[in-house]
């Protein structure tokens, strides 16, 4: 038996770690293996069994000895320089960011990491809590909304941010200008102060989107899909199994084979028939809201925030969102479906808000291309930061996004 000296002992153990953070970005927690952790670093099995047994020990691990020491520290920074006022919020750690976020996303079906997952948040949002309560005691911050929401904006659209980015490419130099955006919807700043200049981005251009095909439509058909949509968004696409989906739908698995190319073709049908024209409705019913000339109503805020953040496997379930993005990381298939579903639906709201800007409803100084990434990652990120926090209701959030609305028709001075 080979010795290994204390100090070998423990750089191995920071590489294991640092494997395992790479290996959740590129696959998900579910899909994620301990012996290919230990493969990665050249080691044999047990060298990673030795000092964590479980999946779950591993992410006690990474989230204690590297993610706290770093991404911890870091939004801990940027919660005081965010509150305090400063315009140039320290640069956070992108790839821990990602590593959080798969975590979110594995804990909604996951109860035994909410305990690591939700305690690293909570440690998060009390520190930002404290730096938001000196801000609110000098009169910087609106009164009318949440603390506990104001505090999870800022991450609601680094989160989100990062599940759009698996498949779209996010508005290029947006930070800034998403920065003051949220500054102004949570801090006492009049709805017309001038947001910062921003050169103009280029419009997404709108892709080709598969559409249903309805001849196929069969009654073994619809059960399938329908139980694979349910399945999907309570599990996750990775731990989902063809033989879950089958029996949920009282078939047997070769009922799938027959009719779909497996477990990728059958999220792709689940896709087109669940997520597509309904993710453009809602993606539309969201900017014609900012675009309305009326004051919009606070039970139809909440309407809309509801359907946001539903997390039913039927229209609009986020879970199932979720669940197709996660899919398209590691599925040809499904990305080639997912990537233009979402890209249409981005072009779609982008041109929307630009001619509502061209007749003076929305305010100029703010890209259209902003605007919609916003309105599109944050609810999706807040959803899922949300799941640690159950005592707050979901109508909490709609103040904000009542202010964030109103913000976005007020033209600048």
């Amino acid at each position: 038996m080979v010795k290994v000296s204390r100090q070998r002992s423990a750089e191995l153990r920071i590489e294991l770690l640092d494997a395992a953070a790479a290996e959740l970005r590129r696959v998900g927690y579910d899909a994620m293996a301990l012996t290919t952790v230990a493969g990665n670093c050249g080691l044999a099995t047990s060298a990673i069994y030795n000092r964590f047994p479980t999946k779950e020990a591993l992410v006690d691990a990474l989230l204690i000895e590297r993610i706290e020491p770093g991404l911890g520290a870091q939004t801990d920074a940027e919660a005081v320089a965010f509150w305090s006022g400063s315009d140039e919020p320290p640069k956070l750690n992108v790839e821990q960011l990602g590593v959080v976020a798969e975590l979110l996303l594995a804990a909604r079906h996951t109860p035994s990491l909410h305990d690591s997952v939700y305690g690293f948040l909570r440690r998060r949002t009390a520190i930002a809590l404290e730096e938001r309560d000196k801000a609110a005691a000098r009169g910087e911050v609106r009164t009318d909304e949440d603390p506990r929401v104001q505090v999870l904006m800022r991450a609601a659209t680094w989160i989100g941010s990062y599940f759009f980015g698996l498949v779209s490419e996010p508005p290029k130099r947006a930070e800034k200008a998403l920065n003051a955006y949220t500054r102004m919807a949570l801090m006492n700043v009049p709805f017309s102060t001038p947001l910062p200049p921003q050169t103009r981005l280029k419009a997404r251009t709108a892709p080709k989107v598969r559409s249903v095909a309805h001849d196929d439509q069969d009654k073994i058909y619809v059960a399938l899909v329908n139980s694979a949509a349910e399945v999907f968004a309570e599990m996750g696409y990775e731990a989902a199994a063809v033989a879950d989906i089958a029996r949920r739908a009282q078939l047997t698995t070769g009922a799938i084979y027959n009719r779909f190319s497996g477990k990728a073709g059958l999220m792709n049908e689940v896709i087109i028939t669940k997520l597509g024209a309904d993710t453009q409705i809602l993606g539309v019913d969201v900017v014609q809201a900012l675009a309305s000339s009326s004051t919009i109503s606070k039970p139809a805020i909440d309407e809309i925030i509801v359907r946001l953040n539903s997390d039913s496997s039927g229209q609009f379930g986020r879970g199932l969102r979720l669940a197709a993005r996660d899919a398209a990381r590691h599925e040809p298939e499904v990305a080639a479906v997912v990537g233009p579903l979402q890209d249409a639906t981005l072009a779609a709201m982008g041109n929307f808000v630009r001619n509502a800007q061209g007749e003076g409803l929305i305010r100029s100084d703010i890209d259209a291309e902003v605007v919609v990434w916003f309105w599109s990652v944050n609810p999706l990120g807040a959803g899922l930061l949300g799941a640690a926090f159950p005592e707050i209701p979901l109508k909490a959030y709609g103040t904000f996004y009542a202010t964030a609305m109103e913000i976005l028709r007020t033209q600048p001075a």
